[in-house]
């Protein structure tokens, strides 16, 4: 089979495993109608302590009503590492409150936010946003992406599928559990390229604020 040939592993009953299934929303970003940039809540500044002591209180809430201990252990023992990394936590405002971990880059007055994943704690998924990531440096950059989803997929329980590298791919929030260690690993690494490419950013002599 031609799909076989190009790596798109099957399951028993001769259906693409669940990772490697495009859906509507991803047909649609493929073909050029993406979602509008200001409706992705993680695009917005830091949130007001009140406004992030909320949402944490909900994201938290709906993690322990719906996942193991473990996973709940697994999830918040990853959000304290990426604080301890200078990243902080965005939460959605939909009726199951997303997480996504960010760090802002760019500086003060060109600042930009960057989040490698977000966290539903109610689905137990969790999103590997490369579709975001596209546009927005160092991530732009394709080969960063790809070496970005290779050490996600060294991670036992993670498969992110190759066809959905400008996508929105996922895996289960088990992993949290399983393979915290490692998942930290990948975190850190984001963390330290997006740090890596601010540091060789030119800066305006005039201004002495870096140029994006």
């Amino acid at each position: 089979m031609i799909l076989e040939a190009e790596g798109v592993p099957f399951d028993e009953n001769g259906r693409a495993r669940k990772s490697h299934r495009l859906s509507a929303v991803d047909l649609s970003v493929l073909v050029g109608k993406e979602i509008p940039e200001e409706s992705l809540p993680a695009t917005v500044a830091r949130s007001s302590e009140e406004a992030r002591a909320s949402g944490a209180a909900r994201f938290e809430a709906l993690l322990r009503e719906n996942q193991t201990p473990e996973v709940v252990e697994g999830v918040l023992a990853v959000l304290r590492f990426w604080e301890e990394q200078g990243g902080h936590q965005v939460y959605g405002k939909g009726e199951e409150t997303s997480c996504f971990p960010t760090v802002d880059a760019g500086g003060t007055n060109a600042s930009r936010a960057l989040w490698p994943i977000a966290i539903y704690p109610a689905s137990g998924t969790v999103e590997v946003v490369f579709q975001y990531l596209k546009r927005r440096p160092p991530f732009d950059d394709e080969p960063l992406r790809r070496a970005l989803m290779e050490r996600f997929n060294a991670v036992d329980g993670i498969d992110l599928a190759e066809a959905r590298l400008d996508l929105r791919p996922s895996f289960p929030l088990e992993a949290f559990a399983a393979h915290g260690e490692d998942i930290r690993a990948v975190l850190e690494w984001f963390v330290h390229e997006v740090a890596l490419a601010e540091a060789r950013r030119p800066f305006d002599e005039d201004s002495a604020q870096a140029v994006f």
